[in-house]
């Protein structure tokens, strides 16, 4: 074992090969130097699909272990004061879901 191989190890710079045990996408590393096992969970997603054709909702699936992650697409409006009062937060709404989101009040 190395002086430079033991320093880098104490820094959290192990080194070694990941490899995958199973079908799933934890990967398990050993280092060379001093024999401590690392984990990691890295996936190999695809491009994401919209769930339903002129919806907001989208989704990607891992090739490996088939596990999905998800994240909106709006088509949000411009922004617009929700009433005429002094303090009156500002809204949009999506085209497409019809979803809205609010300021906190703002004053002008």
């Amino acid at each position: 074992m190395s002086v430079i191989g033991k320093v880098l190890c104490v820094a959290g710079r192990h080194r070694g090969q990941w490899s995958y045990p199973g079908r799933r996408c934890e990967s398990v590393r050993v280092c060379e130097v001093c024999g401590r096992t690392e984990e990691r969970v890295q996936h190999s997603w695809g491009e994401f699909a919209f769930v339903v054709p002129g919806g907001c909702d989208r989704v990607r699936r891992c090739g490996r272990c088939g596990a999905t992650d998800s994240w909106p697409e709006h088509d949000w409006g411009p922004w617009r004061y929700a009433n005429w009062e002094f303090n009156s937060p500002q809204m949009h709404t999506c085209k497409r879901c019809h979803a809205t989101e609010r300021t906190s009040p703002t004053y002008r």
